[in-house]
């Protein structure tokens, strides 16, 4: 699986094998002629797209702004990407990109395929910047920023896999420092408590099992990728303590013991997967998740925050959702 992405450019993978979210807060159930009539509708689009993509610039013809970030994010993400592949460590690498569109913000077919294949370059070279025999694209989250004149400004918010493993929450074995500050793609990271093993940190060790699905899927996809940012400042306890990791001692080498670990993760498996609703006593959300979303992957970055004269280091999640269909044969 090395580097499996970089095929992309010449041949469209024809099976789609996706993930399934690990979620105990399962989405509104619906009747499976509603499942298949939506997934059939979901699939052809996709496919249209793609065609288009590889025979359109001979046919002319517009597209709207929003239907091309669309279709571009659901085409890169679910025929080029692996998010059931399981990886020790994840990352996200953003990307900008400018469009032409005309007054009423349509943007020419060969001008979408342009920027296709600008998206598919981008990611080539991000995938070799990153420091690991075993590398992948997860998912491909795009979105629109903003439109000015006759130019739309995109951003594309890509998540990559690397370092193959095996498991499903594992239990923690080793206690591990915090976290890595600038949050390398690659070791040596700070390393466990006794300075024994330096290819980890404790950040890293609760990412990549809330990566780890309880359930994999064949023939399950994701469109209308989004991406959310939540930190310990934002989920607090009854307490009013930080529910993810944040350490006002700014202690550098500040040792995660398995409880500590666990807590974490426990904590942040229920952020990342309880809904956004407001809580009427708090004012504050619930959780991060979208209503009619599923969790797809998390990006754990290890960060300093300085405020007056204190600060704190802590760890910032970037969590992207999505919403699930079952692949159409």
């Amino acid at each position: 699986m090395n580097n499996k992405f970089l095929s992309i450019a010449v041949t469209i993978i024809s099976t789609i094998v996706i993930m399934v979210s690990c979620n105990k807060y399962p989405s509104p159930e619906i009747n499976n002629k509603e499942v298949d009539s939506y997934s059939k509708m979901i699939t052809q689009r996709i496919n249209n797209f793609h065609n288009l993509m590889e025979y359109g610039y001979k046919t002319g013809g517009t597209m709207p702004l929003d239907s091309v970030v669309w279709n571009l994010e659901a085409l890169i993400t679910n025929y080029g990407a692996y998010p059931d592949s399981a990886s020790q460590n994840f990352v996200l690498k953003v990307a900008h990109f400018t469009l032409a569109v005309d007054a009423n913000n349509n943007a020419a077919n060969s001008d979408v395929q342009a920027l296709y294949q600008r998206m598919i370059d981008t990611i080539n070279v991000q995938l070799a910047g990153i420091n690991s025999d075993v590398k992948f694209l997860a998912f491909s989250d795009v979105q629109k920023d903003s439109v000015v004149g006759n130019t739309a400004y995109l951003t594309t918010n890509n998540g990559y896999g690397f370092n193959l493993i095996l498991g499903i929450y594992e239990p923690f074995d080793d206690n591990w420092i915090w976290g890595t500050l600038s949050n390398p793609d690659a070791p040596p990271y700070p390393g466990n408590c006794d300075q024994t093993d330096f290819s980890s940190d404790g950040s890293n060790e609760i990412e990549y099992r809330l990566n780890h699905p309880v359930v994999v899927s064949s023939g399950t996809a994701y469109t209308d990728l989004e991406t959310r940012n939540t930190n310990g400042q934002y989920f607090l306890d009854n307490n009013g303590n930080p529910r993810l990791y944040w350490d006002n001692s700014m202690n550098l080498y500040h040792c995660m013991n398995n409880q500590e670990l666990t807590d974490n993760l426990i904590n942040a498996h229920d952020i990342i997967n309880t809904y956004d609703d407001i809580d009427p006593n708090t004012g504050e959300p619930l959780g991060l998740r979208p209503h009619g979303k599923d969790f797809v992957r998390v990006n754990i970055i290890d960060d300093v925050i300085v405020y007056s004269n204190s600060g704190a280091y802590l760890h910032n999640y970037e969590v992207t959702y999505g919403i699930p269909f079952m692949i159409s044969q």
